[in-house]
């Protein structure tokens, strides 16, 4: 009896708002604290991962996923992961399977899995083919290829564990809380260094760039307004705290992410709202855009970033030194093997961190060369034919996220920065479901015939 009130209790806590505070806050804590205290709560953290288990579906694995992604202080690399990481990453993992073998869920494999797995394995026979050819192997590479395949790994065992319930509408506040966290440590980084527009020096250790920072917090926007479309109104000061942290890093791919998709998001977040849709879309326009006005009109700094964020569209333009020095660079490693690419030893730097081409496209060729490109195109066809074909009120918002994610791919590294990656893939996992059809056809038509 009272192991049975026990876990009423834990499943209580799982389903309430503040499982996903203190996970959360187990992950400031992480990241906050100095590397040597931080395997406290790195501990405990572990230790909560272990909760879902005697849940009735996983759900609960999307905060533990997600908020592991923020817990790096310091810049890390291959050759620089801290210990903590490998003990939550693998505390989620062995949890996971835990799960599966005492609850035995259906097995799902996702609905992307094909496809990417597809791009995976030419990645990894144009690293094996160019180690062979230029007699090197990067340590490096095999690394990332195998990140790479654990989240590949992630995305089965997520959407088995997931069960059949409504899950998007728990990913989008699991997203919301994450967005609010990532601002929490923009603000006490901007405590730390002065405040104002934050540039391209941004460290949080797992962002050692705005770039990183920036994309996730973009990427929620679509989240907070389903949210908002389903009249949980207080998830509007957890939106306009994430805007005000996108405009203080002011990356050019978040600035165009606002200027391309805050005016759509507005009108599909209040569709739902009846007669008051037009005055409230309207209303949220017009104090955006008169934000936007001021800023552009009296700050200089905003003005020239937005100006070169407009400009960052153009792949042709030399005043961007850094990123054509970086587009050449993959367009030479794509020429010098059309067919198979360079492979990601062509993108290890010395610091053993991967530098792609702020391109998806670019670094597809480089990675893949022509059978990568073809592979990606077809990841793509499938990623888009599963949104529209899904019945769902939150489809055209979840449209709007994979819209946003190819903005951010023209400019910077999306899909394949693992960070990015695991977010997307749990995203389409989540949305994939999510109002799913039942596994069994049950015919009831004699029971209706009775009833009436």
């Amino acid at each position: 009896m009272q192991l049975n009130l026990l876990i009423e209790r834990i499943r209580a806590f799982i389903d309430s708002f503040l499982f996903l505070v203190a996970v959360g806050v187990l992950a400031l804590l992480i990241w906050v604290i100095p590397n040597d205290l931080a395997w406290l709560p790195a501990i405990v953290y572990s230790l909560i991962a272990f909760l879902p288990i005697v849940c009735k579906d996983g759900r609960a694995y999307m905060p533990l996923m997600l908020f592991a992604i923020i817990v790096c202080s310091k810049p890390i690399s291959f050759n620089s992961i801290p210990s903590y990481l490998y003990l939550l990453l693998t505390s989620i993992l062995v949890s996971e399977i835990v799960y599966i073998i005492i609850q035995k869920p259906k097995f799902t494999k996702g609905d992307i899995l094909v496809p990417f797995a597809v791009l995976f394995v030419v990645f990894l026979i144009s690293y094996f083919y160019n180690s062979i050819r230029n007699n090197y192997a990067s340590s490096e590479g095999i690394l990332y290829l195998l990140f790479l395949f654990l989240a590949l790994l992630l995305y089965v065992v997520f959407s088995t564990v997931l069960g059949r319930g409504e899950t998007i509408n728990y990913f989008c506040k699991t997203y919301a809380f994450l967005a609010i966290f990532i601002g929490v440590e923009i603000l006490i980084y901007q405590a730390n260094n002065g405040f104002g527009f934050i540039g391209e020096e941004l460290n949080l250790g797992w962002s050692y760039t705005s770039k990183t920072a920036s994309t996730l917090l973009c990427l929620s926007l679509p989240f907070f307004s389903i949210l908002l479309s389903k009249k949980q109104f207080l998830y509007i000061i957890g939106e306009i705290f994430t805007i005000y942290n996108i405009i203080i890093l002011s990356t050019d791919s978040g600035l165009l992410c606002l200027i391309l998709g805050i005016i759509p998001l507005i009108l599909l977040t209040f569709k739902t709202y009846g007669k008051y849709y037009p005055y409230i879309s309207l209303a949220f326009i017009v104090v955006i855009g008169t934000t936007f006005a001021l800023l552009l009109a009296f700050n200089e700094q905003f003005n020239n970033r937005v100006l070169t964020a407009i400009q960052s569209l153009n792949v042709f333009d030399n005043s961007i030194a850094n990123r054509v020095e970086m587009y050449d660079n993959s367009i030479q490693s794509f020429l010098s093997n059309p067919v198979i690419g360079t492979s990601i030893s062509s993108l290890i730097t010395d610091t053993g961190t991967v530098l792609f081409a702020s391109n998806t496209i670019l670094s597809t060729m480089v990675l893949g060369g022509s059978f990568g490109l073809v592979a990606y195109v077809l990841l793509e066809i499938k990623i888009y034919y599963c949104c529209f074909k899904k019945q769902t009120s939150d489809k055209y918002l979840f449209f709007i996220f994979l819209l946003l994610f190819e903005i951010i791919g023209l400019i910077d590294n999306t899909l394949f920065n693992i960070v990015i990656l695991l977010l997307f893939l749990t995203a389409n996992s989540c949305y994939q479901m999510s109002n799913r059809h039942d596994d069994t056809l049950v015919h009831d038509e004699y029971f209706r015939m009775i009833n009436n």
